[in-house]
């Protein structure tokens, strides 16, 4: 027999719509007399817990920051478990790790730029050497795990918010119901880069979307070209587009989607400006160094088609969306000047209106 780490979680479907918050982190005194319930609801499903070791952290994450390449705060709670229970004698090792003052241990704090959903996760891990703990975990935890009212009761009052329901689950079957998520979403693509990101040991994988985006996977890094609208018009996949602005909107629309949910994700995201010699991308083999030198760096690309003439009164002009927000900012002197400035996060929107609004 081998030991085995299973990682589990208590997931925690809440009514929350953005308004009130619910609270994330559980001090020590909360999560160990929760546990108490959640242990009793545990041993009822998973045979043998007793002669196992177990470890639980009072923290409620995002699925974004459970499911990350390594599995982070399973694996952080592997390390707590194996240096504070080292040794000990007692049948049942159990750690049991809360908040001191508000604040988790390192390894264990939230993002705190993760978007906040309805659906909450508490991880524990089960360290044992049992086959059969082993089978049941894996196969039947999330079909056999439905919390009880008892336990929901106490999560209420815990978190302050009104839950839906509570099951056990795997890290495997939360990455199903991800996979499941994004394939009705329309985002195969971003679930291939995700799914290899998470279970491989040396990924190494391309995608494609239907609206022209692609992506480049090496271990934790994802290069993506991100296409300006002179360069998707002119050398880029809306050359021979008959509807390439509409097409273009598409594009940015997925890109940011995409981009942000793998950094979510723990994934390194590098944007490169794409050149007429370094897209297409080769399909035999990608010069990922290549990529590296032309990504992108800052808050926002600035692109100049014609330098401006600073003597000549600028004008501007600001491309926005109803739903995509701001696009890029054009501006030119009247003349043959022409230079484009397109955000890349939020803040870039502030940086770029900074640098362009003497000139108005």
């Amino acid at each position: 027999m081998t030991f085995r780490c299973l990682q589990g979680m208590l997931t925690i479907e809440t009514f929350f719509d953005g308004g009130a918050q619910p609270k994330l982190v559980l001090e020590q005194d909360v999560i160990k007399q929760l546990n108490i319930q959640i242990a009793k609801e545990l041993q009822n499903i998973v045979p043998n817990l007793d002669d196992s070791t177990y470890a639980i952290v009072g923290g409620l994450y995002q699925s974004s920051e459970v499911l990350q390449p390594g599995f982070p705060i399973h694996s952080q709670l592997r390390q707590y478990a194996n240096a504070a229970l080292k040794g000990e004698n007692n049948r049942r090792n159990q750690l049991i790790i809360g908040a001191n003052e508000s604040k988790l241990p390192k390894g264990l704090r939230h993002n705190k730029t993760a978007q906040m959903t309805p659906l909450l996760l508490l991880p524990f891990v089960i360290i044992t050497e049992n086959d059969e703990s082993k089978d049941v975990f894996e196969k039947q935890l999330m079909h056999k795990g439905m919390g009880s009212v008892d336990l929901l009761q106490q999560l209420q009052q815990a978190i302050g918010l009104k839950i839906r329901h509570v099951n056990f689950m795997t890290v495997l079957d939360l990455a199903a119901m991800m996979h499941n998520h994004l394939q009705m979403a329309g985002f195969e693509p971003l679930w291939k880069i995700l799914e290899q990101a998470l279970f491989n040991q040396n990924p190494e994988t391309k995608a494609k979307t239907p609206q022209h985006n692609e992506f480049y996977l090496s271990k934790k890094i994802v290069f993506t070209p991100f296409f300006s609208f002179m360069m998707w018009s002119n050398y880029g996949p809306g050359k021979n587009l008959d509807n390439n602005q509409e097409a273009y909107l598409h594009y940015t629309q997925v890109q940011r989607q995409h981009v942000a949910t793998l950094k979510e994700h723990g994934l390194d995201v590098r944007q490169f400006v794409p050149t007429q010699e370094t897209w297409p991308v080769s399909e035999e083999h990608i010069c990922f160094a290549t990529l590296d030198q032309g990504r992108l760096t800052g808050e926002f690309y600035h692109e100049i088609i014609r330098p401006l003439d600073n003597t000549k009164e600028m004008i501007v002009d600001k491309n926005d969306h109803p739903h995509l927000g701001v696009l890029f900012y054009q501006v030119s002197d009247g003349k043959e000047g022409l230079e484009f400035y397109y955000p890349i996060t939020d803040a870039g929107i502030k940086e770029i209106e900074a640098l362009i609004s003497p000139q108005k």
